[in-house]
């Protein structure tokens, strides 16, 4: 499988048509049903249902979409950063962040902090999810990004952990709303909105909760984002999953409440990632500013310890 069957793959699962994704990727047509019977070969399993409308993605072929739009973007990634490596150097170019977007007002604020006390007054800051960071890291598009878990080593990489916390399950704050004494009860009779899949969050909630449990919602909301989530649990569209810390502001309280259960005893945890490599002054000050953040999560964490009662 190459870069070239990726891009067959995924024009065909966004125009639906087989002779559409060829003239978008220049190729006949047999050439791309040809591309894609190796592919399903390769994987084992069928990736498009053939109809006479056009052919649309099975299940497999959801689930590999996402990974071949990352493995499309690390290639694009590494390319970028081959054409960057003159003119962006570690000693003349800026300090080039990566952060996954939910986080940046928990993190930002101490993370500036630290800079601004270094005198490191010349940084970029770009968002992403956790793998798509990573990916940017290891091929030197950043120096730096935080992330949550990922399933997968990277050996180009150092992790450091600055905190791990709960997942939580969360409900509409207003009257009426159902109170359930199991998982069970609530995953069967209301609706969920939730990540969509591939994503670090939704990934652990599959292996650690649904899958061990057996559970599968009978109503199911996918959303891009955390910030999604929450805006549709606040306005009773569903209940979800969210670290703890996506509570802390005071915005969210009066319309979210928690909804403690012994058989959510899932966690989840942020890293810092870096070239395994870095060495001098930018190592020391990722450093500083991992324990800078690191304190402010702990002191933010006690000035919130009574948040989880609903």
């Amino acid at each position: 499988m190459d870069m070239l069957d990726l891009k067959v793959f995924i024009a065909i699962a966004e125009s639906g048509s087989m002779s559409k994704a060829a003239r978008g990727v220049s190729l006949s047509q047999p050439a791309v049903s040809f591309r894609v019977a190796n592919m399903e070969a390769e994987l084992g399993a069928p990736l498009f249902n053939r109809t006479r409308a056009g052919a649309f993605l099975t299940e497999a072929g959801r689930r590999f979409y996402y990974y071949a739009n990352y493995a499309l973007s690390a290639f694009e990634v590494g390319r970028q950063a081959v054409q960057d490596t003159v003119r962006e150097t570690e000693s003349g170019g800026p300090l080039r962040i990566g952060m996954v977007e939910s986080r940046i007002p928990l993190l930002l604020p101490p993370l500036s902090e630290t800079l601004e006390e270094a005198g490191e007054n010349n940084w970029t800051l770009r968002t992403g999810e956790s793998v798509d960071l990573a990916v940017r890291t290891a091929s030197g598009e950043l120096d730096l990004a935080f992330i949550h878990h990922i399933s997968f080593p990277m050996s180009q990489l150092e992790f450091r952990k600055l905190f791990e916390e709960p997942i939580v399950l969360i409900g509409p704050r207003r009257g009426g709303s159902p109170l359930y004494q199991s998982l069970s009860s609530y995953v069967g009779s209301e609706a969920f909105v939730l990540l969509k899949r591939g994503m670090p969050l939704r990934e652990l909630l599959e292996d650690r909760l649904f899958g061990p449990l057996r559970l599968k919602p009978s109503r199911l909301i996918e959303v891009d984002t955390s910030n999604l989530i929450r805006r549709l649990v606040a306005q009773g569209s569903g209940y979800s999953f969210l670290p703890v810390s996506s509570l802390w502001g005071e915005e969210n309280l009066p319309k979210i409440r928690m909804l403690p259960l012994r058989e959510v005893g899932v966690t989840q945890s942020l890293h810092a990632v870096y070239p395994a490599e870095l060495q001098g002054d930018r190592r020391e000050l990722i450093a500083a500013a991992c324990d800078h953040i690191s304190r402010r999560i702990e002191e933010m964490r006690a000035a919130h310890a009574g948040i989880e009662q609903p």
